[in-house]
């Protein structure tokens, strides 16, 4: 009979396996650096099942420490099953479930794990996002969405890109609800702003991010580009 521990350890030897191009950062966090962001797995502990739900992250490379990038993800997703719910799998199941659950993942994550990315193609599965009810409904995802959009842009230095985004964000604020979007990020004039004075201050930016990919964790984690 495996241990609790062995099992924790197959789980992630399994998804390393299957995305070679991640690396192991904590038992149950696989990432990779693509640009300006982390982009991972991680089998998220369910103690009430003594199990894991398998998520796709992005974290920030652009905030003022490692620790601050890594505090709050852009993009945290739970895979689903076939019928639409939350991946859920008990520990002692985990052999059962695995092939279903890589699949899903498959067909969920529309961004290569291997190479470099398109800006394209991660707007395009950003975009996608945005069809998720919890997400229509939810201003503040959706601004979230949005900025994980704008630094994006603003990364491979694509002014036309960042110009849509922008229009975008001024479209979509028609139907937000401003008493919630206004609870996470105050003044909406106020955070358009904080993107603009972002946006004149790229070299800024673009030396963040490198000062965080310097930092002896982050350092380890395999490498890609995002390109324009």
């Amino acid at each position: 009979m495996a241990t609790d521990k062995e099992i924790k350890k197959k789980v992630t030897e399994d998804w390393l396996n299957s995305f070679p191009h991640l690396s192991p950062f904590a038992q149950n966090k696989l990432y990779k650096i693509i640009g300006c962001l982390i982009f991972g797995i991680e089998a998220v502990n369910v103690p009430n099942i003594e199990g894991y739900k398998p998520h796709i992250v992005i974290y920030p490379l652009w905030m003022h420490d490692v620790k601050k990038c890594l505090d709050t993800p852009s993009l945290y997703i739970c895979i689903v099953n076939k019928k639409g719910l939350q991946f859920s799998i008990p520990y002692s199941k985990h052999n059962q479930y695995f092939n279903e659950a890589l699949e899903c993942f498959k067909n969920q994550n529309t961004v290569s794990l291997n190479g470099n990315v398109s800006l394209k193609s991660l707007f395009a599965f950003i975009d996608s996002l945005f069809s998720d009810m919890l997400i229509k409904t939810n201003s503040m995802q959706q601004a979230k969405l949005f900025e994980l959009k704008f630094h994006l842009a603003l990364y491979v230095g694509s002014q036309v890109q960042i110009q849509n985004v922008l229009t975008q964000i001024q479209q979509a604020r028609k139907s937000w609800d401003m008493q919630m979007f206004e609870t996470w990020y105050g003044s909406f004039d106020l955070w358009v702003q904080r993107l603009l004075e972002k946006a004149s201050r790229r070299d800024e930016f673009l030396d963040q991010v490198e000062i965080n990919k310097q930092d002896k964790k982050i350092a380890k984690l395999q490498n890609s580009e995002l390109t324009e």
